[in-house]
């Protein structure tokens, strides 16, 4: 690594990343609540995201951090905790991909709400669950400092978008329910020993979710409580993982 990992240098990442996707929005008026619509997906997806991964391919790039951010070096256990968050996640893609009305998304729409969810899957992962946890790692052994911080600023990377229609309140509720989704990221991270893992369901969770909205199905209430149910249960499986980690160092030593 060029650059030694610290944790003020992924929150400083972080306030650039937010400073660019959320002028972008500025500037181009976007909507939260209207984003995902074939006259908009362009100014409100593709632009900003695609601003945000340059900029963080060329960060991690100067930084050399690409090898400790894609890969895990401190591999996680129980091994079972990682096959439950991935079937909730999963159960509620499909359920989400089963209900969204696919013969009223135009090729090119599709393919715009496609790259999208691939961008902000892409973006959102390297940098919470790879910038700064790396970041975070090179200044505390604390693994549960680690998984709370990246994890807390990965729910606050939302926290704007009570500014462009949301509501504070909403925006609020979002900041909660992401930080629950976002362990789970953190757990199959971990388990999996690979960012790649999160960056996939991630993407194809945000675009499920984009592709129901944009096609006007309605939210299947079933998917509603298994996106729940994966944030409930990855908070308490969270708790798992970092007690078999503090075990395993504790050994260690």
């Amino acid at each position: 690594m060029r650059v030694q990992p610290a944790w003020w240098i992924g929150v400083t990442i972080y306030l650039i990343y937010n400073a660019i996707i959320f002028t972008v929005w500025a500037i181009g008026g976007v909507s939260y609540l209207n984003s995902v619509g074939s006259d908009v997906a362009f100014k409100s997806l593709i632009l900003p995201f695609g601003l945000g991964a340059g900029f963080l391919v060329l960060t991690l790039s100067y930084l050399g951090w690409w090898s400790p951010v894609m890969t895990e070096e401190r591999r996680g256990s129980p091994g079972w905790v990682l096959w439950v968050v991935l079937a909730f996640i999963l159960a509620y893609i499909l359920i989400f991909f089963a209900a969204t009305n696919w013969h009223s998304l135009a090729a090119g729409h599709l393919m715009l709400l496609i790259a999208g969810g691939a961008l902000v899957g892409f973006n959102e992962e390297v940098l919470t669950r790879g910038i700064l946890v790396v970041g975070w790692r090179g200044s505390t052994p604390n693994e549960a400092w680690v998984w709370f911080w990246a994890t807390l600023l990965f729910g606050l990377l939302h926290l704007p978008n009570a500014f462009f229609g949301l509501g504070l309140v909403d925006a609020a509720i979002q900041v909660v329910f992401t930080f629950l989704f976002g362990t789970g990221q953190y757990i199959i991270r971990r388990l999996c020993g690979t960012l790649l893992i999160p960056v996939a369901f991630h993407g194809a969770w945000n675009f499920v979710t984009d592709t129901v909205q944009a096609s006007e199905a309605e939210q299947p209430a079933i998917g509603i409580y298994f996106a729940d149910g994966t944030g409930l249960i990855s908070i308490l499986l969270v708790i798992l993982v970092l007690l078999a980690d503090r075990k395993a160092r504790t050994k260690a030593a």
